[in-house]
């Protein structure tokens, strides 16, 4: 019985997040609406993540407010096949048999070591509790917003409760590989094997494989994951395109992805640098700009500014912890020096400077400065997970190489400078600022072997048959191993944690205390013991002195000890 209803709500939130995608691309872009499902439920996953940053000011996602949010999605979706059943329904076919295939990774008991700390609680405050300035007086995890939290806090629904809230990435994960089969397959139907169809399948393959256990996106693989389709959109903006009306969609489309994955995680971005060679292509600024563009370019500013009052309203700062944008005149503001503080540690963290049971003799910002790290960064991080990483793909792209060569060879003349350009600088910034894995490493490592590798699988001239075959076996094989590499997870998980998969599909809460610290008429703060807050009352923090300031109808956290 747990498992129909686990499986039936899934299907329920899928369905309601493609129809917000097609209400957000007829009411906002309708070109957009010529996307393939996969595009359009990301676009519904940016959408109903900003609906859920927007409402959380004005009430608390319970299952009522929830309820509404879905059953519109799902009625938009409805709406729309019946309006183009032939079209509309081949869409959500291909995007349910491919859930299927996929649904094995959504199984998942043990989550990331953070899902306790705060990506769980964070999501269920928002369920319980309309918004509360100042959260980020209340531990480091609640000063990094997310808009994956905000999206997940929508899923608090009747009896399933917040035992989806790990299946954010689960859902980008499956729209990824929806765009990039889709694409693969458009190709080979076109008889045309270029060096688009080499990118998308070796991204496919990349993701599907290095990143098939979902419970260990958080926000970092999944918001690399949209990274990749900036990458690739930008290089057909760039290199592919010729249609100005088609160029149009795909600079939205970047624009929207840039949005999602930078609300994720702030760092990316970095990545609107995208946009003045966007705007400064040859004739693309003239036909770009115009009346009809208002409204979309609007709505960008409204999201953009959305996302920024969330860490402004959290922190004190508008991307914490840069100390520039951050203002402590204000009663719920983090204190700047704190700020400082807490960037030269997510820096020495990132640069391997200490971790578990471990931390560098050197103070940390000793450690950071003059490539003093570059030693211990190497021993510690370059190996094992930089060099796992670029020896795997550089694995697979061999594999693909040998199964596609070809002695006779076509043509080709696209060089890709911008584009190593772009991947240069970036690798530079992460190396020198943030050199985590998890903090755009893998892409950024991955990225540019892939990038060459399609460009020399596009030289060859394979006759179409047999590529069309080994195509098709590659294809099963990849799913295939992510299907295996997840049985195989779950079955360590049953022995080493005691999943009990057989009667109940969901993950790992751990029960903890729930002691009051602070109470008023308007608001009780629990204190979760020795523990994490998991599941706890909410809001949950491991603070003893709380002191809450009303302004109006809101509650401001203005001292913590």
């Amino acid at each position: 019985m747990d498992h129909l209803i686990f499986i039936s709500t899934i299907i329920l939130v899928l369905s309601s997040i493609l129809g917000h995608g097609l209400i957000f691309c007829r009411l906002i872009c309708p070109k957009l609406l010529s996307l393939n499902y996969g595009y359009i439920g990301l676009i519904g996953f940016f959408s109903l993540a900003n609906l859920s940053i927007l409402s959380s000011f004005f009430f608390k996602h319970g299952y009522i407010h929830n309820i509404l949010i879905h059953i519109i999605g799902i009625i938009a979706l409805l709406f729309f096949l019946k309006k183009d059943f032939l079209v509309q329904s081949q869409n959500l076919k291909k995007t349910l048999i491919l859930f299927l295939i996929l649904i094995i990774g959504i199984y998942v008991f043990k989550n990331h070591d953070d899902f306790p700390y705060y990506h769980l609680t964070y999501s269920l405050t928002l369920s319980e509790n309309k918004y509360l300035f100042g959260l980020g007086r209340l531990g480091h995890g609640f000063r990094t917003h997310s808009s994956l939290f905000y999206f997940h806090s929508i899923l608090y629904l009747p009896y399933i409760k917040y035992f989806l809230f790990h299946s954010g990435p689960f859902f980008i994960f499956l729209f990824f590989n929806f765009i990039c089969i889709d694409q693969i397959i458009k190709f080979l139907k076109n008889k045309k094997i270029n060096f688009l169809f080499y990118l998308y399948f070796l991204t496919f393959a990349f993701v599907t494989i290095f990143f098939y256990r979902i419970g260990e996106h958080g926000t970092d693989r999944s918001s690399q994951i949209i990274l990749i389709l900036i990458l690739i959109n930008f290089i057909i903006f760039n290199y592919f395109e010729k249609n100005h009306l088609k160029l149009n969609d795909i600079a939205n489309l970047i624009l929207i992805l840039i949005l999602l994955a930078a609300s994720m995680k702030a760092l990316y971005y970095i990545y609107l640098i995208f946009l003045p060679f966007i705007l400064l292509k040859k004739n693309f600024f003239k036909n770009y700009i115009g009346l009809d563009k208002i409204l979309i370019l609007t709505y960008f500013l409204i999201v953009f500014l959305l996302n920024i009052s969330i860490n402004f309203f959290n922190t004190g700062c508008l991307i914490y912890p840069e100390t520039k944008l951050c203002f402590d005149n204000f009663s719920w503001s983090i204190n700047k020096q704190e700020v400082s503080q807490m960037k030269v540690h997510y820096e020495w963290w990132s640069k391997s400077g200490g971790g578990p049971n471990y931390s560098h003799d050197l103070t940390k910002d000793e450690y950071i400065k003059n490539f003093n790290w570059v030693q211990n960064w190497i021993d510690r991080h370059f190996f094992n997970k930089v060099s796992d990483t670029l020896f795997g793909v550089l694995f697979m792209c061999a594999i693909f190489i040998m199964l596609f060569f070809s002695k006779k060879k076509r043509r080709t003349v696209h060089k890709f400078f911008l584009i190593y350009l772009f991947l240069s600088i970036f690798l530079l910034e992460w190396f020198l600022k943030h050199p985590a894995m998890r903090y755009g490493g893998y892409i950024l490592i991955a990225f540019p072997i892939i990038l060459l590798s399609s460009t020399i699988l596009a030289k060859f001239s394979k006759p179409f048959n047999k590529v069309k075959i080994l195509s098709i076996f590659l294809i099963i094989l990849i799913l295939g191993i992510y299907n295996v590499r997840n049985f195989l997870r779950i079955v360590k998980e049953v022995s080493v944690y005691k999943y009990p998969v057989l009667s109940k599909p969901y993950f790992r809460v751990k029960k903890t205390e729930n002691r009051i610290v602070y109470k008023d008429k308007n608001i009780t703060i629990y204190h979760p013991g020795n523990n994490m807050c998991w599941a706890n009352k909410t809001p949950c923090f491991r603070s003893n002195e709380i002191k809450i300031e009303r302004f109006f109808n809101i509650n401001i956290i203005k001292y913590v000890k």
